[in-house]
């Protein structure tokens, strides 16, 4: 499961989001940065980085299985 947070420390908005296209869509709105962070089934999360508004949002995490990045 992916979580998107999206951050505006100027005015105080924070807010999280399990869709990536509604995180965009409030980053829009409200001019704010926006953050993935992958959780897994047993409670283990990991930062994957910034939500980029043009291009690709495909992350790769180190120390795992994984071969190519992903979503």
């Amino acid at each position: 499961m992916r979580i998107y947070d999206v951050i505006n420390s100027e005015t105080g908005y924070q807010e999280q989001f399990c869709s990536l296209s509604l995180a965009k869509k409030a980053m829009r709105q409200h001019n704010a940065k926006g953050y993935i962070t992958k959780v897994y089934s047993n409670g283990d999360w990991v930062n994957c980085g910034e939500i980029t508004l043009t291009g690709s949002n495909k992350t790769f995490v180190a120390n795992t299985k994984a071969t190519q990045a992903g979503y």
